[in-house]
């Protein structure tokens, strides 16, 4: 088979084995060191060699760019995860928790 500089880690037989093992998307990225793009190349490449339709879970999940990180300071959102929630970047953000949500709600500044 020929490989393209995307499919150098391409390794047919492993991946089937950690898909047909269960391996999650990220599971599998960080055994070849790869992209997501680079695994969906690769999966294509694997099901049209077997002639069969795998599926990878996690692989066509929301970005990961769109799930809040918590961290020490505080939590982050993405600003397209900001923009369904009507707010801007920057925007100052009162937090209060009802029925195990968090609720944010834009504060007025001075």
């Amino acid at each position: 088979m020929t490989r393209g500089s995307f499919s150098i880690r391409y390794n047919p037989d492993k991946l089937r084995d950690m898909i047909n093992e269960g391996k999650r998307a990220k599971e599998i990225m960080k055994e070849f060191k790869i992209s997501p793009y680079t695994l969906r190349e690769h999966l294509r490449m694997l099901q049209e060699q077997d002639k069969k339709i795998y599926y990878v879970k996690g692989l066509f999940d929301d970005p990961e760019a769109e799930q809040p990180k918590s961290r020490q300071a505080g939590i982050v959102f993405s600003k397209e995860l900001l923009e369904k929630g009507g707010f801007s970047p920057g925007d100052a953000l009162e937090v209060t928790v009802e029925d195990g949500k968090l609720i944010l709600k834009k504060t007025q500044e001075d």
